[in-house]
């Protein structure tokens, strides 16, 4: 057998091998990606979260952030009142996207309650079926997956500069790669010369390519992302989903624009990036060499930047679904939860029954209806902050979500605010008093200005002054609160407030059983004031000296016989 027909069969015969292996990593990939989708289902996702990422994570809210604050619309919850309720860690709980678009996404709807029974029945439309059709939810997460994240990196930003970006000179690089050909065909006509000079060029190219590649990496692994996502858009839009056609159509649309980018797209990446495979590796060195992805780049660049707006729409469209889908698989990780009956009332009312905090699962559930303002009083530790909180994160995830975690929730459309755990202002050099009468004027400001009820919560009003003045402006504070319409939620140690507000708010409290000199607490919400005190109780428990509990015990006896603060001595 001639040799040229030997290398001939042997070259066929490692393509062939070359190919096998190919598809059995790509259905092992599959198989694996499909069995970790399966088991992570309704099942916490444990992440820390760098600076670098969640940097990429807010970046779409602060866009939309801006533009609201533009046009003067209170749209979004504001920054006092989500780190207030420790939303960053809420959030980290429900992230179970499979999208750098989706986390993006995610964030902001959180950060966005809406009042439209429009939209908010379409997302509960949407989660019930991605719920209850299993298979189709599963080809939706097989290609959200595929679609996947981009660490440190934020897709929006991104699309943000695309208009901005200077298109790459393809010429000097398509010259690279002719050169290196030309150089190689010359090879078998004059070895001893074309060989040094080969390498040569190869030399010049490799040192040429990392430097260009260098300007625009992190566009080349957007473009490489938006790569996938049009595929797979694509792929979503194909499949009959019967129920979200409406979003198949938009993707079906958006991708049409995408033919002459997605051209050749292999020059810049073999596929998913996910498999490793011998092919994969071997476009690297035709990559490093001809500079084939730096010439395909030039195109999507002026692809891209001519078809920005359809990117944006398939942007908000993977986004969306991608939330969904994290919420369907956060019902089923939390169980027991309910849809919100919300409606449109011009005085806000509250009814829920049976609620928990979505970072203490296993907790206490209570349950409170409230048309009118609330005073909730109670012992140190007993649980006022942590029930406020509870109330103000299902308000949230109730018009963002449309989901609570309680057994039944009844409310208004509600514009949400909160003043809880305030400090200090170091850099502008404001005392927490300061801090705390503008975070509190913000929230009177809302109960004038929202075109909606305002569902507000404060923690221990005025504490940064001293009492005489703390109760007598925090009884005026919280009266105008009410009567502008606002449904307050305030937690106070200041009995005298209980009897101050007894027009405008409903008393509640939490208490303590104490027994053997040791204080334990059910954390059960209770109809009234709170009758009892625990303070002094405390420093007991902790080792205090028992001269300075006595003498603490004895002052409390005297105040409240004379009215008057006297030394015990």
């Amino acid at each position: 057998m001639d040799i040229g027909i030997k290398i001939i069969i042997a070259v066929v015969v490692i393509l062939v091998l070359i190919g096998i292996k190919m598809v059995c990593d790509e259905k092992a990939r599959r198989k694996r990606m499909r069995e970790f989708l399966i088991n992570s289902w309704g099942k916490s996702a444990d992440r820390n979260y760098s600076e670098e990422q969640w940097n990429a994570i807010v970046s779409y809210y602060k866009v939309l952030e801006k533009k609201a604050e533009e046009s003067q619309k209170h749209e979004f919850v504001d920054d006092i009142t989500w780190n207030d309720l420790d939303m960053d860690e809420v959030y980290q709980v429900w992230n179970h996207t499979r999208t750098s678009i989706g986390e993006e996404y995610l964030y902001a709807a959180l950060r966005r309650p809406i009042a439209s029974d429009t939209e908010m029945e379409e997302r509960e439309r949407v989660i019930t079926y991605l719920l209850e059709n299993t298979q189709e939810r599963m080809y939706l997460q097989e290609a959200l997956a595929e679609i996947g994240k981009l660490e440190r990196m934020s897709v929006y930003d991104h699309l943000e500069l695309i208009q901005d970006m200077k298109p790459i000179g393809a010429l000097p690089h398509i010259l690279a790669g002719v050169c290196l050909v030309g150089a190689l065909i010359g090879c078998a006509f004059a070895p001893e010369f074309m060989v040094i000079a080969s390498i040569a060029i190869m030399g010049g190219n490799i040192i040429s390519y990392y430097q260009a590649k260098a300007k625009v990496d992190s566009y080349i692994r957007l473009f490489t992302f938006i790569l996938h996502m049009v595929e797979q858009c694509e792929g979503v839009a194909r499949k009959k989903i019967p129920g979200l056609e409406k979003y198949q159509d938009q993707l079906k649309k958006q991708t049409s624009c995408f033919g002459k980018y997605r051209r050749f797209c292999f020059l810049v990446n073999g596929g998913s990036g996910m498999s490793g495979d011998i092919m994969d590796s071997l476009m690297d060195y035709i990559r490093i060499l001809f500079h084939v992805d730096l010439v395909k780049m030039s195109t999507m660049i002026r692809e891209a930047k001519k078809y920005e707006q359809q990117l944006r729409i398939m942007y908000d469209t993977i986004g969306y679904l991608d939330t969904m889908l994290s919420t369907a698989s956060c019902r089923i990780m939390y169980g027991e939860y309910c849809v919100p009956q919300l409606s449109h009332q011009a005085n806000g009312k509250f009814a829920v029954t049976e609620m928990y905090h979505p970072l203490i699962p296993e907790g206490v559930r209570n349950s409170i209806t409230a048309e009118r303002s609330v005073l909730l009083t109670g012992s140190n530790a007993s649980g006022k902050s942590t029930f406020i909180k509870t109330v103000a994160l299902n308000a949230i995830l109730a018009q963002t979500l449309h989901t609570v975690l309680a057994e039944n929730y009844q409310a208004s459309w509600f514009c949400i605010a909160s003043s809880m755990a305030l400090r200090d202002d170091i850099l502008s050099q404001e005392s927490y008093y300061i801090v705390e009468i503008r975070s509190l004027k913000r929230i009177l400001d809302l109960t004038r200005l929202s075109e909606l009820p305002v569902l507000c919560f404060i923690d221990e009003v005025l504490r940064g002054t001293n009492t005489v003045e703390r109760i007598a402006a925090s009884s005026r504070i919280l009266q105008a609160i009410a009567e502008q319409g606002g449904l307050c939620f305030a937690a106070t140690h200041d009995i005298e407030l209980t009897y101050l507000l007894e027009k405008e708010y409903d008393n509640y409290h939490f208490e303590e059983q104490v027994e053997d000199d040791k204080v334990t607490f059910d954390y059960c919400l209770r109809e009234g004031r709170a009758c009892t005190r625990n303070a002094i109780r405390l420093l007991k428990m902790l080792g205090y000296d028992e001269k300075i509990v006595d003498d603490a015990n004895e002052r409390v006896a005297l105040f409240l016989k004379s009215g008057n603060w006297v030394s015990s001595h």
